[in-house]
């Protein structure tokens, strides 16, 4: 990264130049065959813009998160500072993953000539103990213990017909394993799509998480760093051991996505991100990984067929891929609720209205069908309490409803609605009550079956889910009449249930 003086009194030129030395180092010393060293317009480029590279390498708190923003296995980077009236350089190199700490170089001079010196004396060794501790730099070959002759063996005669090996092929790689080139495509496409995805929705349930009032406020990875991380890190354990080398066009590709679903600011659009998968053409990536394997002599072009475990394991038998495939879940469900009963007077005489509330409380089983990702249907089992405050008597309905409801789910926030079927009782022999005074009196009645729709919304905060409904009554549930000898005169009101209620929740 960019050498940066955070009191600004050394021009530009003179740190790039310092930053240069530093690169020239470390291309000297590290093998070419199994390390590249990214150029600035290759770092602005993956940061989005100058302004924004310039920003980050002076801002950087930790230079391993800023390596894990440009897909860097490994970053350093030089800062200038002053002690005691003289100039001072502090190097450091850390290894990207795992954010070690692999080594540091300081020194100090009255001038930049001095650091300049510092770096060409120190530096070297810092990326040789990255290395392992090799260079370019043969050590002396010492002379082998004298062989005998060998005893002269008489050539086997050569048919014509023989082919003979060119010598160059005698000096062909030696490969510890052979890795069939088809076996690896499939397991790319079967498993880089659904790996995007699924990070996908780790970040935006985690940041829904910090952002919500249940969430535990927990520090988040910058989300560029956490997609690759979180895709690299679940492709690779789809993929044989040896085979690093074909990592590295999937982190490229993984980066153009991310690219592709960010803001103008650099910053990713976890809304576009969605969009940006579904379009991306897994095809390029494909072809990139052949034209690698074209080139690789452990790489071989064999027939190859997906194992019977994949493709006709039972659910339960321990299949990942069967398990995404599941398409149906049970939860329980249970948590308290106010509702009351709104009024509407059929004489004219009162006016329509809601009684007082009363609080109850719901339990129950709910069964999930998802049609896709996105389209679900929710019904189930539940038992919930219902009622209103009437002439300051506590009227309370035990109901069995049964929901029928279309589920929204954008990652874990989940949006209700639908009609419910309900029985109900409140408590009263033949569902009705009578009272009378002087000859005249009210008979009190309800429905034994209530209809209506309902609605909310919630989140699936892991196995665990927490929301909120509102159930909106059709079906008079509680009503008065008058009465006058024996004789219903007219019905003075009808009723409707209003119920809102929060529930807690187990995913099975």
């Amino acid at each position: 990264m960019h050498t940066v003086d955070n009191m600004d009194s050394i021009n530009v030129a003179d740190l790039g130049y310092l930053t240069n030395k530093l690169r020239d180092i470390a291309s000297k010393v590290l093998p070419k065959n199994r390390y590249g060293i990214m150029t600035q317009q290759s770092i602005v480029d993956r940061l989005g813009s100058q302004e924004r590279a310039e920003k980050e390498c002076r801002e950087a708190t930790c230079l391993a998160d800023l390596g894990r923003k440009i897909s860097a296995d490994y970053i350093s980077q030089g800062r200038i500072g002053r002690f005691s009236g003289r100039l001072t350089i502090e190097v450091e190199l850390y290894r990207v993953r795992g954010s070690t700490l692999i080594g540091a170089v300081t020194g100090d001079s009255k001038d930049l000539d001095g650091l300049l010196a510092v770096l060409e004396s120190k530096a070297p060794k810092l990326f040789e103990d990255m290395a392992g501790g090799s260079s370019d730099v043969p050590e002396k070959p010492v002379p082998p213990p004298p062989v005998p002759p060998p005893v002269p063996l008489e050539p086997e005669p050569v048919p014509d017909s023989a082919f003979v090996l060119p010598v160059a092929l005698a000096a062909k790689k030696e490969c510890e394993n052979k890795f069939n080139i088809n076996e690896l495509v499939f397991k790319i496409q079967s498993g880089f799509i659904n790996q995007l995805k699924d990070c996908s929705a780790a970040l935006a349930k985690n940041i829904a998480l910090s952002k919500s009032p249940f969430g535990k406020k927990t520090e988040l990875k910058e989300p560029k760093a956490f997609m690759m991380e979180c895709t690299v890190d679940g492709i690779k354990q789809k993929l044989s051991s040896g085979i690093d080398e074909y990592i590295k066009p999937i982190k490229s590709f993984v980066q153009i996505v991310l690219d592709e679903a960010s803001g103008s600011n650099g910053e990713l659009d976890v809304a576009k991100l969605s969009k940006s998968i579904s379009d991306m053409n897994i095809g390029e990536l494909l072809d990139g990984i052949r034209k690698l394997a074209g080139e690789d002599e452990c790489m071989v072009d064999e027939p190859y067929e997906p194992p019977v475990a994949l493709e006709g394991k039972e659910e339960g038998e321990g299949s990942e891929e069967k398990k995404g495939k599941r398409r149906w879940s049970l939860g329980l469900r249970g948590g308290l609720n106010v509702s009351h009963l709104y009024a509407i007077y059929d004489n004219g005489y009162y006016r329509s209205g809601s009684y007082e509330s009363t609080p109850g409380f719901q339990l129950g089983l709910v069964f999930d069908w998802a049609f896709s990702d996105r389209f679900h249907i929710q019904s189930g089992l539940m038992y919930i309490q219902k009622g209103a405050e009437v002439n300051h008597d506590t009227e309370t309905f035990h109901n069995i409803e049964i929901p029928l409801l279309l589920s929204l789910k954008f990652s874990a926030l989940r949006i209700n609605a639908g009609p419910y079927f309900s029985l109900c009782d409140n408590g009263r022999e033949g569902g009705h009550g009578s009272h009378s005074a002087n000859g005249d009196g009210y008979s009190i009645g309800n429905g034994d079956f209530d209809f209506g729709i309902s609605g909310g919304f919630g989140f699936d905060i892991g196995m665990f889910y927490i929301g909120v409904f509102y159930d909106y009554g059709f079906i008079d549930s509680y009503s008065y009449e008058l009465i006058d000898n024996n004789r219903i005169y007219n019905s003075l009101l009808k009723t409707y249930n209003r119920t809102l209620g929060f529930n807690f929740g187990v995913n099975l």
